[in-house]
C-alpha cells in the first residue's frame, strides 16, 4: 500500500488550513483596530456572538491541524527512533487537543454568558 495519497491529503489539508489562517488573522486584526476594543467586556461580547464563536472555533481547529501536520512530519523525518518518536507524537497530540478543547470551552462560556 502506498503512502502517497496519505501524504497528498496531509499536504492539501495543511494548505487549506494555511489559507483559512491567512484570511482570518488579517480580517480579525482589521476589525479589532477599527472597533478599538479596550476592555474585557467588549472582547467578551464580540467573541460571544454566534458567528464569531464559530469562525474562531474553526480557526482554533485549523491551527491545531496545521501545527499537527507540520510537527508530525518533522518528527517522522528527523526522529528515527520509534521508541522516542511515538511518545513525542502522543505528548504533542495531547497538548494540541487540550489546547483546542480549552479554546472551545472559552468560546462556549462566552456564548452562554451573553
Amino acid at each position: 500500500m502506498s503512502r502517497a495519497p496519505q501524504g497528498l491529503r496531509a499536504w492539501l489539508l495543511q494548505r487549506f488550513t494555511a489559507v483559512y489562517l491567512a484570511v482570518y488573522l488579517p480580517v480579525v486584526t482589521v476589525i479589532l483596530l477599527a472597533r478599538g476594543m479596550p476592555d474585557y467586556s467588549a472582547w467578551h461580547d464580540w467573541f460571544g456572538q454566534p458567528w464569531m464563536g464559530v469562525v474562531t472555533a474553526i480557526f482554533a481547529l485549523a491551527v491545531m491541524l496545521h501545527v499537527w501536520i507540520g510537527m508530525r512530519e518533522v518528527l517522522i523525518d528527523y526522529v528515527h527512533a520509534v521508541w522516542l518518536r511515538l511518545p513525542l507524537l502522543a505528548v504533542f497530540a495531547l497538548v494540541s487537543l487540550g489546547s483546542l478543547l480549552w479554546v472551545l470551552r472559552a468560546l462556549v462560556l462566552a456564548a452562554l454568558q451573553r
